[in-house]
C-alpha cells in the first residue's frame, strides 16, 4: 500500500489531534517536521510584512472613517447642520449604494491595473472627499460626498480578500483574514477615542467644530499610508515587481499556489484511460497543453482564456454552486452584524431617557446616568474590541480546522438570537424600568456581546476563498464571486437600516430585534445547507479521481497491485 503524501510545509496535517495541530500551527512558516525551507520561512516574512501592513492600515483608515460620521453624529454634527429623522441612515444608505456599484469593476479592475497603483489610488481619492466633509453645510452635501466616497472606498475589502488568496494557501489564508479584519475593527474602535480627543482639545480651533476636525485629520493621515502603498506594494504573485522579493522567491510564490491545481492536472491525466496504441485522450491532450503553457509568462489579466463578461463564463458562474450559496450566505451574515454596523448602541444612548432627564425614576433608587460627549463616544468602543478578540479566536480555531470553517455560522446563530431577545425583554420590563441602570447595564452587555459576530467576516470570506481554489476555479471566477457577496450584501444594507434600525427608531430598535431574530435562524439553516454542499462536492470529486483510475486499470489490462492513496474531508487514508 503506498504512502499518503506528506502534509504541505507548515501546515496542520489532517485527521492529526488537536495538541499534534497546535504544534503544527505554531510552527514557523516554511518548516515541517523534520526540516525548514529557509526560502519559504523568508518569502512568507516578507509577504506577510508588506502585504499585511498596506492592508491592515488601509482597512483600518477605511474603517475609522466609516466611524467617523457616526462619532461626528453624537458630537454635534446633528446639531450644527439640523438633521431631522432618518437622514443620518439616509447619508449611510448613499454610501452602501456607491459601495454596491464599485464592487464587482474594482475587482475586475485588479487583473488589468496593478494593485500597487489602484489601491493607493483609491486611497488618495477618498482621503480629499473625507476633508471635503468638513466643509458640508447641510446633510444633503454629506450624501452626495458619501456616495462617491463609497465607490472609492468599495476596493480595500473585497480586493484585499482577493490579493490574500492570491499569495496564501488554504491553511495560511484564515489567520492572515483574521488580521485583516480586525485591524479594521481597531479602526472602529479607536475612531471613539479619536474623536473624543479631537472634540476636548480642538473643538472651536480656528473657528471649526471638533467634528469638522476629525474628518479633516483622517483625511491627512491616509495619505502616508497611499504614498508606501505606491511604492511597496506587492501586487500579485505572477505579475509581482517587488524589488524586496528575489527571483527565487517570485517563482517559489507562484510555485505554492499553483501546487495543488497542478496536482489535480496531473490525477485527472493519470486518470484517463488511453486507447487506439496510446494515442491520449482529448481531456489529456488538453491538460498537456496547458502543462506547456503554464511556464509561459502570465500577466493576471491573460490567467483567465474566458473574458469575464462572455457567456461561457457567465454561464460557469451561475452553474456553480459557489457564487449563489456564498453571495447569500454572506447576505444574511452581514445583516447580523447590523447592530455594530449601524452603531445602534451610540443611538441608544444618545436618545436614552436618562440622557435628557433631570432626576432618576422614582421607581430606581440607582441614579441613572448622563451621557457627556466623551461617553457616547467611549462606550461603544467596547462593540469592535469584543469583535477583534472573536474574529482572532475564530480564525486560529478555523486555521487548524479549515474544513470546518461553518461553524461561526452556528456561533452567530446562537448570538443573534439571543442577544435582541434579552433587549426586547430590557424594554418590556423584565430588568426593572426601561431606563434604569439595570436595564440599561444589560442592553449594554447585549450590544457588547453582539459584537462578536464580526468573526464572520474574516472565516466566511476565507472559506469561500478555500471552497473556490479547492476546486479548481481561476482568478477571475473567484474575484467575480468575493466581489458579488459584498456586493449582495451592501444591496441590502442600501435599505435594511431605513426600514429596520432607523434614526427615528431609537432607543429600542423593536422591528430591527424581530429582524436580527429571524435574520439569525435563516443563517444557521444556510450555513448547514451550504457545508452539505461542500462536503457533496468534495466527495464527487473523489469519486470521479476512482472511477478514472478504476477504469484506465481496466483498459491497461489491470493492476492487482493496491493503489495509492486518496484523503477523505476527514483526512483519513483511503485506497483508491
Amino acid at each position: 500500500m503506498a504512502k499518503p503524501p506528506p502534509p504541505p510545509p507548515g501546515h496542520p496535517t489532517p485527521g492529526l489531534k488537536f495538541t499534534p495541530r497546535l504544534r503544527s500551527y505554531f510552527r514557523p512558516p516554511g518548516t515541517t517536521t523534520s526540516k525548514v525551507n529557509p526560502l519559504e520561512r523568508r518569502l512568507l516574512l516578507k509577504i506577510d510584512f508588506f502585504i499585511l501592513t498596506f492592508c491592515c492600515l488601509s482597512y483600518f483608515l477605511n474603517y475609522l472613517d466609516r466611524t467617523a460620521l457616526s462619532n461626528a453624529y453624537v458630537s454635534g454634527m446633528k446639531e450644527s447642520l439640523s438633521f431631522r429623522g432618518n437622514q443620518l441612515n439616509q447619508i449611510n444608505t448613499c454610501f452602501t449604494i456607491g459601495y454596491v456599484l464599485g464592487q464587482i469593476p474594482s475587482n475586475l479592475s485588479l487583473h488589468y491595473i496593478a494593485p500597487r497603483i489602484f489601491f493607493p489610488g483609491m486611497m488618495v481619492l477618498w482621503a480629499g472627499l473625507t476633508m471635503v466633509t468638513a466643509a458640508a453645510r447641510h446633510p444633503g452635501d454629506i450624501m452626495a460626498i458619501r456616495f462617491f466616497q463609497g465607490i472609492a472606498e468599495s476596493t480595500t475589502f473585497v480586493g484585499t480578500h482577493y490579493i490574500l488568496g492570491s499569495w496564501y494557501t488554504e491553511q495560511e489564508l484564515g489567520k492572515r483574514s483574521g488580521v485583516f479584519t480586525a485591524s479594521g475593527l481597531a479602526g472602529t474602535m479607536i475612531g471613539g477615542f479619536v474623536q473624543s480627543g479631537i472634540h476636548g482639545s480642538m473643538d472651536g480651533l480656528r473657528g471649526l467644530s471638533g467634528w469638522r476636525w476629525l474628518f479633516i485629520i483622517d483625511g491627512i493621515i491616509t495619505l502616508p499610508v497611499a504614498i508606501y502603498g505606491f511604492w511597496l506594494f506587492p501586487d500579485t504573485p505572477k505579475t509581482t515587481r517587488a524589488p524586496y522579493l528575489s527571483v527565487e522567491e517570485k517563482e517559489l510564490a507562484i510555485r505554492r499556489m499553483e501546487k495543488k491545481k497542478n496536482k489535480k492536472k496531473k490525477k485527472k491525466k493519470q486518470a484517463e484511460p488511453e486507447a487506439g496504441g496510446g494515442r491520449p485522450s482529448g481531456d489529456s491532450t488538453l491538460v498537456e497543453s496547458e502543462s506547456k503553457s503554464s511556464s509561459a509568462p502570465k500577466t493576471e489579466s491573460s490567467l483567465s482564456q474566458t473574458h469575464p463578461f462572455s457567456l461561457p463564463f457567465l454561464r460557469s458562474l451561475f452553474s456553480s454552486y459557489h457564487c449563489p450559496s456564498f453571495i447569500f450566505l454572506w447576505i444574511l451574515a452581514g445583516e447580523t452584524e447590523s447592530f455594530s454596523s449601524n452603531a445602534l448602541l451610540s443611538l441608544y444612548l444618545k436618545s436614552h431617557p436618562s440622557n435628557t432627564s433631570s432626576s432618576p425614576p422614582s421607581s430606581d433608587p440607582v441614579p441613572t446616568p448622563r451621557y457627556t460627549v466623551s461617553q457616547l463616544n467611549n462606550y461603544p468602543t467596547g462593540v469592535p474590541a469584543v469583535g477583534i478578540l472573536s474574529t482572532l479566536f475564530f480564525a486560529f480555531i478555523t486555521d487548524l480546522y479549515p474544513h470546518h470553517r461553518s461553524m461561526v455560522g452556528y456561533f452567530i446563530g446562537i448570538i443573534g438570537i439571543g442577544t435582541p431577545s434579552l433587549i426586547l425583554a430590557a424594554e418590556k420590563g423584565h430588568f426593572g424600568d426601561p431606563a434604569g441602570s439595570k436595564a440599561t447595564g444589560v442592553v449594554m452587555a447585549m450590544y457588547y456581546l453582539a459584537g462578536s459576530v464580526y468573526a464572520c467576516q474574516a472565516t466566511f470570506f476565507a472559506w469561500a476563498n478555500d471552497a473556490m481554489t479547492r476546486d479548481g476555479k481561476e482568478a477571475v471566477f473567484r474575484g467575480v464571486v468575493l466581489a458579488g457577496m459584498n456586493m449582495g450584501n451592501n444591496a441590502v444594507n442600501a435599505w435594511w437600516s431605513i426600514v429596520f434600525y432607523g434614526a427615528a427608531m431609537a432607543p429600542w430598535f423593536e422591528r430591527g430585534m424581530w429582524a436580527m431574530i429571524g435574520t439569525s435562524i435563516a443563517l444557521a439553516i444556510w450555513t448547514a445547507f451550504l457545508s452539505f454542499m461542500e462536503r457533496m462536492s468534495r466527495r464527487r470529486k473523489r469519486q470521479e479521481e476512482v472511477t478514472g483510475r478504476e477504469e484506465a486499470r481496466r483498459i491497461q489490462g489491470g493492476d492487482a497491485g493496491a493503489g495509492p492513496l486518496a484523503r477523505d474531508e476527514k483526512g483519513k487514508g483511503v485506497n483508491v
